[in-house]
């Protein structure tokens, strides 16, 4: 498999159909505007502090991939001005080869539609692919809807709380 130009149609539990893709180096706009429509709070729960924008090098560094150990997807929608990011998930593998560290930022009138639990479960089949066994996220305690993404996952979950962030350890299997 080829995770460049991963691609596979999903529907969410509200019956909307998306597709989850990888993320290419032409999507710096589309990844701009997503950054652009997310609330103030989802972009603090992602970056654990204010950003008010993405800057060049952001936008070369989160688009420009190598799937191997850096790996983004995107959950997309058609509009009439094209296609668009609702949702973006990526790992990146850290110093302990077999493990990433996952996150995620999904568009707030999309929350609990289930965006980030496919776009966890499409990282995972990545992941794997690339000897990644364990995915770690460092979680704002009162970001209960990402903290039942991983809960609910299906994975083996381990989590240890300190000084308001929950630490999430996912065993994604072999």
């Amino acid at each position: 498999m080829d995770a460049a130009i991963y691609s596979v149609r999903e529907r969410l539990r509200d019956g909307t159909t998306v597709l989850i893709r990888a993320i290419r180096p032409d999507d710096k706009t589309r990844l701009l505007e997503h950054f652009q429509g997310l609330s103030q709070q989802s972009v603090y729960y992602r970056f654990f502090g204010l950003k008010r924008s993405l800057s060049d090098d952001d936008l070369s560094r989160l688009t420009e991939l190598d799937f191997a150990n850096h790996i983004g997807l995107a959950a997309t929608i058609e509009s009439n001005k094209g296609e668009y990011f609702i949702g973006v998930g990526r790992c990146v593998r850290t110093e302990v080869g077999s493990r990433a560290e996952v996150a995620f930022a999904v568009l707030d009138e999309y929350q609990g539609h289930g965006i980030g639990t496919l776009l966890l479960k499409h990282l995972a089949v990545i992941a794997r692919g690339n000897g990644i066994r364990e995915f770690s996220a460092n979680v704002l305690g009162s970001n209960h809807q990402m903290l039942e993404v991983f809960a609910n996952s299906g994975f083996s979950v381990h989590d240890s709380y300190e000084c308001g962030v929950v630490h999430v350890t996912l065993n994604i299997g072999k």
